[in-house]
C-alpha cells in the first residue's frame, strides 16, 4: 500500500512538472509548427494523392485483362467463360506525355508543400516577436507605473502640508491611474500575442505556454541590396521554383490536347469455351482471338481543336501569372529592404534620444522633489520619455522583422 502510494506521489510530481509553464525559443517554436500544423498536414497529403497519380498514370502502359463466365437459364441451356486482354499500342504520345505531366505535377505539390513550411516558418518567426515586443511593453509599462508610484507618494506628503496645489496633485495622480490602465492594456496585449503564436502551433488549449527570454542580436546589421536577395530568393524560393514548373506542365497539357488529332492503335486478344455447366455430358467447344483496332479521328466537331486552343489559352495565363509573381516577389523584397534600413536607423537616432531624455527625467524628478519644477513640468519631461521609449522599442522590433523576412526570402535560418 505504501509502495503504491509512492509511485502516485511520484506520477505526481512528473505531471506537474511536466505541466509546468515551457519556454519556448524561436527554432523550437517553428519546428513544432512544422510537424503539428494542420496547413502543412493538409498539404502532404495532397502531394501523396499526386504520388498515386504519378503511378497509376505508368501502369496505364500494361495491358488490361478480364476474365468472364455466363450461365443461361432458359432451355436450351449454356454456359461460356473466357479470358481476354487488351493493350493501347498507340495513342498519340497521349500516356507518355501525361506520365511526364503527372511527375511533374507532384514535383510541384512538393514545392508547394515546401511552400506552405516557408509560410509557416516566417509566421510563426512574426508571431514570436510580436510576442518580444509586448513583452517588453510590459516591462516598459512596469517601470513607468513604479516611477509614477513613487512621484504620487512625495506629490501625496507635499499636498497634505500645503507646498502643493490641488490642480498639481490631482495631475499626478491622474497620470498615476493612466500609467495602471496602461500596464494593464500592456499585460492584455502580451497575452493576446501569446495566444496568437500559441494557436499558430496548434497546442492543445490546456496546455501551459511562454516564449523563452531572448537578447536581440540582429539590432545592429548589414542589409543587403533587394536586387541580391532577389536573386537568392529565384533560386531557393519555392513559389517562384513552383511558378517555374507550371510553364513545364502546360507545355505537356498542350501536347496531350493535341494527342487527339493522332490516330490511336490497339491490340486485343482472349480465349474462352462454350458448353452446358448442367449438363455433364456437354462438349465444350473452345475458341480464341487476336484482334488488332485503329481508330482514326476525321471530324469532331472540333473538340480537339478547342481543346488545344483552350490550353494554349491556359498556358499564356499562366506565364502572365508566373511574371507577375516575380514583380510582387521583388517589390515585397524591395519593401522589406527598405523597411529593415529604416527602422534600424530609426532605432539607433532613437537611443541616443532615449539617454538624453532618460538624464532629463532623472533630473526632473529630483527638481520636483525640492521643488524647483511644477507638476506639470515634471509630467511634460515624463511623457516625452515614455513616449520616445515606445517609439524605439517598435523600431527595434520591426527592424528585426523586416531582417527575418530578408533572410526568410534567401532561404536561411530564421534566428536572432
Amino acid at each position: 500500500m505504501k509502495q503504491s502510494i509512492a509511485i502516485l506521489v511520484a506520477l505526481m510530481m512528473c505531471v506537474s512538472v511536466f505541466s509546468q509553464e515551457q519556454k519556448w525559443t524561436l527554432q523550437q517554436c517553428v519546428s513544432y509548427a512544422l510537424e503539428n500544423n494542420l496547413t502543412v498536414s493538409q498539404s502532404n497529403l495532397k502531394q501523396r494523392s499526386s504520388e498515386l497519380s504519378y503511378k497509376q498514370s505508368k501502369l496505364n502502359r500494361l495491358p488490361s485483362v478480364n476474365a468472364s463466365a455466363s450461365q443461361s437459364l432458359l432451355e436450351p441451356t449454356s454456359a461460356s467463360v473466357g479470358l481476354s486482354a487488351s493493350m493501347n499500342l498507340f495513342n498519340g504520345f497521349n500516356t507518355e506525355n501525361t506520365i511526364k505531366k503527372n511527375k511533374l505535377e507532384l514535383d510541384k505539390q512538393s514545392l508547394q508543400t515546401e511552400q506552405v513550411k516557408y509560410d509557416i516558418e516566417i509566421s510563426v518567426a512574426e508571431a514570436y516577436i510580436q510576442v518580444l515586443y509586448a513583452k517588453e511593453n510590459v516591462v516598459l509599462a512596469e517601470k513607468l507605473l513604479e516611477t509614477s508610484k513613487r512621484q504620487l507618494k512625495i506629490a501625496e506628503a507635499k499636498y497634505k502640508v500645503g507646498s502643493m496645489s490641488k490642480k498639481d496633485y490631482s495631475d499626478i495622480e491622474a497620470q498615476y491611474a493612466n500609467k495602471e490602465y496602461s500596464l494593464v492594456r500592456a499585460k492584455n496585449q502580451y497575452s493576446q500575442q501569446l495566444l496568437t503564436l500559441k494557436q499558430l502551433l496548434e497546442l492543445e488549449p490546456g496546455v501551459s505556454f511562454d516564449i523563452a527570454e531572448s537578447e536581440l542580436s540582429l539590432t545592429t546589421f548589414t542589409v543587403p541590396s533587394p536586387l541580391e536577395v532577389y536573386k537568392d530568393a529565384c533560386k531557393v524560393y519555392p513559389e517562384m521554383r513552383s511558378a517555374e514548373q507550371q510553364l513545364a506542365i502546360d507545355s505537356l497539357s498542350v501536347k496531350i490536347a493535341k494527342s487527339s488529332y493522332y490516330p490511336s492503335l490497339s491490340v486485343s486478344g482472349g480465349v474462352g469455351a462454350s458448353g452446358d455447366f448442367f449438363d455433364n455430358e456437354s462438349e465444350w467447344m473452345g475458341n480464341k482471338s487476336l484482334r488488332m483496332s485503329l481508330s482514326v479521328p476525321i471530324f469532331n466537331r472540333w473538340q480537339t481543336k478547342t481543346n488545344v486552343e483552350n490550353t494554349k489559352i491556359n498556358s499564356e495565363y499562366n506565364a502572365l501569372g508566373i511574371e507577375s509573381t516575380r514583380k510582387n516577389l521583388y517589390k515585397s523584397i524591395e519593401n522589406a529592404c527598405q523597411n529593415a534600413e529604416a527602422y534600424q536607423a530609426e532605432d539607433v537616432a532613437l537611443q541616443y534620444s532615449l539617454q538624453s531624455l532618460e538624464n532629463s527625467l532623472e533630473l526632473a524628478q529630483k527638481q520636483f522633489e525640492v521643488g524647483l519644477i511644477d507638476a506639470t513640468t515634471l509630467l511634460v519631461t515624463e511623457t516625452n520619455y515614455a513616449q520616445t521609449s515606445v517609439s524605439q522599442i517598435q523600431a527595434k522590433y520591426m527592424a528585426v522583422l523586416n531582417y527575418m523576412v530578408i533572410l526568410h526570402y534567401q532561404g536561411k535560418t530564421l534566428e536572432f
